[in-house]
C-alpha cells in the first residue's frame, strides 16, 4: 500500500522544527561573530571567518553523515523494516566517532594546509590558528551530533532541542569573551562546550525513544561488509560533491582576502547571514527528502511527484518571504554584528546580494533533498561538478572586474547552475521510481545514482 501524500499543513509542521534545529550551527557562528564584533577589531572577526571556513570545509566532508542517514532511515520506514532503521543510525554514528578521532590525529597538517591555502593577512593568521587549535577538539562530538540528528530527522522526529545549543553557546561566548577576556579562543571554547552538551542531550533522547536493549540486539549486523560497501559508495559521491561546494566557499574567502581586511571581515558577517538563511530554506527540502524517501521505499511514483510539487510550492513562498525579510532587517543586522562603523558600511554595501540569493538558492536546495531521498548521489556529484566548472571562471573574471560584488555574483551563478542541472536530471529519477523499488540500498538504489 503506497504511503499517504502529505498535506501542505503536514509538510509545514515537519519543516518548521527542522528549520529551527538546522539553524543551530549557523546561529552559533553568528553569535561568535556578534560577540567578537563587540571588541571592535576587524582582524578578530576576519580570523573567526577564516577559522570558520576551515571547519566548514572539514565538517562538510562528512556531510554524508547527514544526507545518507536521513535517506536510508526514510526508505527503511517505507519498507517497514525497524531493524534497518536502527542500523541506518548505528553505522554513521560509528563512522562519525572514527572520523572525529582521525581529525584529532591530523589536526596539525590540516591547520597548516588550510591556512596556507586561504592566505589570511598577517594580523589574522595567528588569531585564526588559535581559534582552530581549540575548536578542533570537539570534532568527534560534532560529527556524532550530525549522525544523531539525521537519524531523528529521518523519522520525522526533529525538534527544537538544537536551539538549546545556540542559547548555551551565546551565554558561554559572552562570558568567555566579554567577561573573562579570552578573546577569540573564548569563542572557540564556548562552541566546544555547547557541542558536547547537545551531543549528550541528543543521546539521551535517542535512548528514550529506543531502549538500549533494541540497539544492542542489532549490534552484530553493524559491521556487515556489504552494508558498508553500499554506504561507502554513496558517501564517496556525497563527500566529493560536498568538497566541491565547500571548496567554492573557501575560494570565495581566498578571493576576499586578496581584496583586503575590510572586505574579508565584511564577507564573514554576510556569510553568517547567508548560512543562516540557507538552513532556513532547507526545511522543505528535508521534508521532500524524508517523505520522498518513504514514497520511493514503497515504489510509488505518483506519491513522489505530488510530494515534489507541494514542496516546491511551499519552498517558493518561503523564499519570497525570507528575501523580503532580509531587505528589512539589514540596518539592524549589520549594527548588531559589529561596532566598527566603516565595517558596518562595507557590509551594508553588499547586503543586497544576501537578500536576493534565497530566490536563486531555493531550487538547488529543494532538488538536493529530492535526489537524496532516492540516494541518487552520483547525480548530485556530477551536477555539482558541472556547476563548479561554470562558477570558477566566473569568480575569477567577475572578482577582477567588480571586486567584492563580483565574488557574490559568482556565488549566485553557482547556485543557479546547480538548480538548472538538477532540474534537467529530474525526469530520469521520476521515471525510475516504480520500475525499480528501493531495496536495502545498493550502490544505485531506486534506479539511482543538497547549503
Amino acid at each position: 500500500m503506497p504511503p499517504r501524500i502529505p498535506s501542505y499543513p503536514a509538510l509545514i509542521r515537519f519543516a518548521v522544527p527542522v528549520m529551527l534545529a538546522s539553524i543551530a550551527t549557523p546561529l552559533m557562528g553568528m553569535v561568535d561573530t556578534a560577540v567578537l564584533g563587540r571588541l571592535g577589531d576587524p582582524a578578530v572577526i576576519a580570523a573567526a571567518g577564516i577559522g570558520g571556513t576551515m571547519f566548514t570545509v572539514i565538517y562538510w566532508c562528512f556531510a554524508f553523515l547527514r544526507y545518507t542517514t536521513t535517506a536510508q532511515v526514510s526508505q527503511a520506514i517505507g519498507r517497514h523494516d525497524p531493524g534497518a532503521v536502527l542500523l541506518a543510525g548505528l553505522r554513521p554514528m560509528l563512522a562519525a566517532v572514527v572520523g572525529g578521532i582521525a581529525l584529532w590525529l591530523l589536526q596539525w597538517p590540516i591547520a597548516w594546509i588550510g591556512l596556507r591555502l586561504l592566505e589570511p593577512p598577517a594580523a589574522v593568521l595567528t588569531l585564526a590558528h588559535d581559534y582552530f587549535n581549540v575548536r578542533i577538539w570537539s570534532a568527534p562530538l560534532t560529527l556524532l551530533g550530525y549522525a544523531q540528528f539525521a537519524w531523528l530527522m529521518g523519522q520525522g522526529r526533529a525538534r527544537t532541542v538544537m536551539l538549546l545549543q545556540v542559547a548555551l553557546n551565546a551565554a558561554l561566548a559572552s562570558l568567555f569573551v566579554l567577561v573573562f577576556h579570552w578573546g577569540i579562543t573564548g569563542a572557540a571554547k564556548a562552541t566546544v562546550t555547547s557541542e558536547a552538551c547537545i551531543c549528550l542531550v541528543t543521546t539521551t533522547l535517542m535512548l528514550q525513544r529506543v531502549p538500549m536493549g533494541r540497539w544492542y540486539a542489532v549490534r552484530r549486523q553493524v559491521l556487515e561488509k556489504a552494508a558498508w560497501r553500499v554506504l561507502f559508495s554513496a558517501n564517496v559521491d556525497i563527500t566529493l560533491r560536498t568538497l566541491l561546494l565547500t571548496g567554492s566557499f573557501a575560494l570565495m574567502t581566498e578571493r576576499g582576502a586578496r581584496l583586503g581586511l575590510m572586505d574579508l571581515a565584511a564577507n564573514q558577517i554576510l556569510m553568517q547571514a547567508f548560512l543562516l538563511v540557507a538552513n532556513l530554506l532547507d526545511g522543505f527540502a528535508t521534508a521532500a527528502e524524508v517523505f520522498g524517501g518513504r514514497a520511493i521505499g514503497a515504489g510509488s511514483r505518483a506519491v513522489l511527484v505530488q510530494i515534489v510539487r507541494r514542496s516546491a510550492a511551499l519552498s517558493l513562498g518561503w523564499s519570497l518571504l525570507i528575501a523580503s525579510a532580509l531587505f528589512i532587517v539589514k540596518p539592524w543586522y549589520v549594527h548588531a554584528m559589529t561596532s566598527n562603523v566603516p565595517l558596518q558600511q562595507t557590509a551594508a554595501e553588499y547586503w543586497p546580494w544576501v537578500a536576493t540569493l534565497p530566490l536563486i538558492c531555493i531550487w538547488a536546495f529543494l532538488w538536493d533533498g529530492v535526489f537524496m531521498s532516492a540516494m541518487r548521489t552520483r547525480t548530485l556529484r556530477n551536477t555539482m561538478l558541472c556547476a563548479v566548472t561554470v562558477y570558477v571562471p566566473s569568480l575569477f573574471v567577475l572578482s577582477s572586474a567588480w571586486g567584492n560584488h563580483g565574488i557574490w555574483a559568482a556565488l549566485a551563478i553557482l547556485m543557479a547552475a546547480r538548480s538548472v542541472f538538477l532540474t534537467l536530471a529530474w525526469p530520469n529519477l521520476k521515471n525510475a521510481v516504480g520500475i525499480m523499488q528501493s531495496a536495502p540500498p545498493k550502490s544505485r538504489p531506486a534506479g539511482a545514482n543538497h547549503p
